[in-house]
């Protein structure tokens, strides 16, 4: 049996390490399940399998900044390395040579961003080839609201870019992540927003699936001493201290459990959370600050 029984299997290796080397271990991102996270999860993998649509089913996932797109686009990155069904994946912000949304996409494809794309000539036969030979059943577009945010001329050619992707011509479905922001610009087009429902990944409250995710996190990092969950406060601190933003609860529970390790306590206390703006700051952690505002907002437009 392990001299670590509190600790999952995967995490006990680091036992053998130095303690920089449990803490450098405890600041590694990984991903967790959760049900907000896995219903998402679950409509993307329905969607890649529908054929015969005119339309292929997309959607727009929309949070606050922190709010966890970043974790779950990651999530279905590992799992498009092993699935049939394939994705590709651009970011609008990632740019510096200032390429458009098509640009990003051609790229992405292989096909290059050369001066026959650029002169308008007509890459659709080029696009659909690769599209049936490499089975890409989608397209995951993060920081969408940055292709919707721009001059009124561009913001139309990204939606009509959007309507035609996942039109009948290409095929794709379109997963679209952003701010809320995004989903009021969608509902002005009838339709995209018939074609794109807009989820919400939503921020935490402290019930029983928030405190099974913390458990859960705490349980993949090696700490010599078990974090004692039955205490209810701490989870609620760990909450209301994160704002029930995914970031920052991460980031928390990672700045915490490196503080114990420093500290020699080996799990995570009330001390860590009463000072856990401080303890971040010495791990270069900073809290993301919520605006539910945007969010009613955006579910409201």
């Amino acid at each position: 049996m392990s001299k670590y029984p509190h600790v999952h299997i995967s995490a006990l290796q680091h036992f053998d390490k130095s303690d920089e080397d449990r803490l450098l271990a405890c600041a590694n991102d990984f991903w967790v399940h959760h049900p907000n996270a896995q219903k998402i999860l679950l409509s993307v993998q329905m969607a890649m399998k529908t054929r015969n649509k005119i339309n292929a089913p997309s959607m727009l996932i929309i949070a606050p900044p922190g709010g966890g797109k970043s974790a779950l686009i990651d999530k279905m990155k590992m799992d498009n390395q092993t699935s049939e069904n394939k994705m590709i994946f651009v970011t609008m912000h990632q740019s510096p040579n200032g390429y458009s949304l098509r640009d990003l996409i051609l790229s992405e494809m292989g096909l290059g961003v050369g001066r026959r794309a650029r002169q308008g000539d007509n890459i659709t036969p080029e696009m659909q080839y690769k599209i049936r030979t490499e089975n890409i059943r989608g397209i995951v577009i993060d920081e969408v609201h940055d292709a919707l945010t721009l001059t009124e001329v561009q913001q139309r050619i990204n939606l009509s870019l959007l309507k035609n992707l996942s039109g009948s011509t290409y095929g794709l479905s379109v997963f679209a992540f952003g701010i809320p922001d995004a989903a009021k610009v969608l509902r002005r087009d009838l339709q995209l927003e018939r074609r794109y429902p807009v989820v919400s990944l939503s921020g935490w409250d402290n019930g029983p699936e928030f405190r099974s995710f913390v458990a859960t996190y705490i349980h993949h990092l090696p700490l010599k001493k078990p974090t004692n969950f039955k205490d209810q406060v701490l989870f609620l601190k760990i909450m209301e201290k994160g704002d029930g933003l995914m970031d920052n609860v991460v980031k928390i529970i990672q700045a915490s459990a490196m503080a114990s390790i420093l500290d020699g306590s080996e799990h995570i206390n009330h001390r860590h959370l009463d000072n856990i703006e401080e303890i971040m700051a010495n791990f270069n952690y900073a809290l993301s600050i919520s605006d539910p505002e945007a969010a009613d907002e955006a579910g409201a437009a």
